[in-house]
């Protein structure tokens, strides 16, 4: 090695330690540490982290390439055992489900079976809200970006089977909605004539690897889960466990497994049978509606917002680095997680922690070490 290419690499080094220790400006350390060293600076980073915001076991996979990189875990699965996160490891991928949940109904586009923009009601074959005549004009595309006009739950939860109003007018106004994609759940099994989760797992999750995780809980699972946790990193009294697949928020996966999708989004060669098309990807990828952005992350590579839309199932940040597609998961449960991705670089990152405290945890590991 160089005398030069060596001392740049000290520099880096030091410089990424300094800037973990709170010394240094995130600018200078994005210029340090490169994303062969992002490992390594969460590894520096992370545990502290984990102390400071009180969260017991937190799990990350790196995609390069387009592909999985590299994976670390911290920690251990419920606070005051001794078992550890390890790479199987399962978390709940809460809100992060919906995107899986879009890929599986775009590829029912692609096929004939359904459609973005007829009405979901003419595919279910009855009204889904007889008392409600505004729902008759939503579409798979409105609920992929959040305009159906629903609220996020109706009052009680969706299980209640109460009143779902739809509070504006369709396709006109960025509602985050989890009742939308229910909808969109029980239009698939209506067309596809099966539940959900064993119809994603065999046109979906099985191709791409992620098999050892699922949508609806299964008692396997209890040897590999993380438990939930508080936001004092507290383990929480109960914990409901999702035997009912609900694609708006009930993934159970690994971050290795759930970089595996976004692998395969990323991935050049579309021609695997459960692949969607590169037209429907960028689809996909295209901006739709701008959404409220009230807290942008500013990364150490100094990039932020200057617009954030949605896309299919997708938040589209316009950054001054070009764009970057993100998603983040919160469950009542206690669990905490976010990926991103870029589709240029073909980069990407995914993060799952056990604590309430795990959402900022991720925004600092964004924010100080950016992703690949």
């Amino acid at each position: 090695m160089p005398a030069s290419s060596g001392l740049r690499t000290f520099v880096r080094r030091i410089a990424l330690v300094a800037f973990v220790a709170g010394l240094l400006p995130a600018a200078f350390a994005a210029a340090a540490a490169p994303a062969s060293e992002l490992p390594a600076a969460l590894d520096a980073l992370v545990p502290a982290l984990m102390e400071k915001h009180h969260v017991p076991g937190v799990s990350v996979a790196g995609i390069v390439d387009r592909q999985l990189a590299w994976t670390r875990q911290y920690g251990v699965r419920r606070a005051g055992r001794s078992e550890p996160v390890r790479p199987a490891t399962l978390f709940e991928a809460a809100s992060m489900s919906k995107p899986v949940g879009a890929y599986v109904a775009l590829k029912l586009v692609e096929q004939g079976r359904l459609s973005l923009d007829r009405p979901l009601h003419e595919f279910l074959g009855r009204p889904y809200l007889p008392d409600e005549p505004l729902h008759l004009k939503i579409t798979a595309r409105m609920v992929l970006t959040h305009t159906t006009g629903f609220p996020n739950w109706r009052e009680g939860g969706w299980r209640k089977g109460g009143p779902l109003p739809v509070k504006s007018e369709p396709g006109t106004k960025f509602t985050y909605s989890g009742e939308g994609f229910t909808y969109l759940q029980r239009v698939i099994e209506h067309v596809t004539g099966e539940s959900f989760e064993p119809f994603a797992q065999r046109t979906l999750l099985t191709p791409i690897g992620l098999t050892t995780g699922g949508f609806s809980w299964r008692e396997s699972f209890r040897a590999i889960a993380a438990a939930g946790h508080n936001d004092r990193g507290e383990p929480m009294p109960s914990r409901e466990l999702y035997r009912e697949a609900n694609t708006a928020y009930s993934l159970y996966c690994s971050p290795q497994e759930y970089a595996a999708f976004l692998a395969e989004i990323l991935r050049r060669d579309r021609s695997a049978p459960h692949s969607l098309r590169a037209e429907t990807i960028a689809v996909m990828l295209t901006p739709v509606i701008e959404t409220p952005n009230p807290k942008p992350l500013v990364r150490a590579d100094g990039s932020a917002p200057l617009s954030t839309h949605y896309g299919l199932g997708w938040a589209l940040d316009r950054t001054t680095r070009g764009q970057r597609v993100r998603h983040s998961g919160s469950n009542g449960t206690g669990f905490r997680c976010y990926c991103e991705f870029d589709p240029a670089r073909g980069t990407g990152l995914v993060i799952m922690s056990n604590a309430v405290g795990g959402a900022a945890l991720w925004r600092e590991v964004i924010e100080k070490l950016g992703a690949p």
